[in-house]
């Protein structure tokens, strides 16, 4: 009964929001699941100096999974842009934990812009925060619609953890962000990232998507002068046969 009505509640409270802008996921039952941690991450207490924003240079490689390949291909004092094995390009601002300010998919397109002051939470220490405001337009190509969604994200240096990923054992911050639409008090979405001081980058990310906590793990990361096409071929060739029963 406790389910259900915190169900009906929420329900209503996005109606009365004006529910037809877009979530930031798959919509009601994400905003419930965020509110559980997710299962099969335990976290071993550290401690760590506090951390700067990182160098990012071109041709900066970070592999998760077995195949997903992400490369830096441009850098910007604001923005990076980002291009994948599958042809894929997309558009981040320079601190890991905002949201993605453009990116291209075959149903969809959206496009961010970030109100305030997300890099305030640079350097990063334990018990920092900082809040900043998106405003996310989302074209729908097959009706030709726009969706406008306005978003608060609260972004959070929860704890310093020993992270064990597929690429290794590190040390990082944990840092939890989650966005509310106004007006409602539960999140509609959580996303952790264990971000890695010694590499410059996340090597842990983890989201609510389709009713189900997900998660994104490193599996290998190659600085620009090491990230030539057949270094990259060979790592994706080991972790094939790693994962091959």
């Amino acid at each position: 009964m406790a389910t259900l009505s915190l169900r009906l509640l929420l329900a209503s409270l996005t109606l009365a929001a004006g529910g037809c802008a877009q979530l930031p996921a798959g919509g009601l039952q994400e905003a419930l699941d965020s509110l559980t941690p997710t299962p099969g991450v335990q976290a071993v207490a550290i401690e760590l100096p506090p951390a700067p924003r990182p160098t990012v240079r071109v041709g900066d490689t970070y592999v998760y999974g077995a195949s997903s390949v992400r490369r830096v291909a441009a850098v910007t004092p604001t923005a990076l842009t980002w291009s994948t094995t599958d042809g894929e390009r997309f558009r981040s601002s320079r601190d890991f934990f905002a949201p993605l300010l453009e990116q291209t998919r075959a149903q969809q397109r959206h496009r961010s812009t970030l109100d305030g002051q997300p890099g305030a939470l640079w350097p990063l220490s334990v018990g920092k925060q900082v809040s900043f405001e998106e405003t996310r337009v989302t074209w729908l190509p097959t009706v030709d619609r726009e969706i406008t969604a306005r978003l608060r994200w609260d972004c959070e240096v929860q704890d310093a953890r020993l992270s064990s990923v597929p690429a290794g054992d590190f040390e990082t911050f944990h840092v939890v962000c989650k966005a509310y639409r106004p007006g409602l008090f539960l999140p509609l979405q959580t996303v952790t990232w264990d971000y890695a001081p010694s590499l410059g980058h996340y090597v842990r990310r983890t989201w609510f998507e389709g009713g189900r906590a997900r998660q994104a793990t490193l599996a290998a990361a190659l600085p620009a002068a090491l990230a030539t096409p057949p270094r990259i071929a060979a790592a994706l060739q080991r972790l094939a046969q790693s994962a091959a029963p």
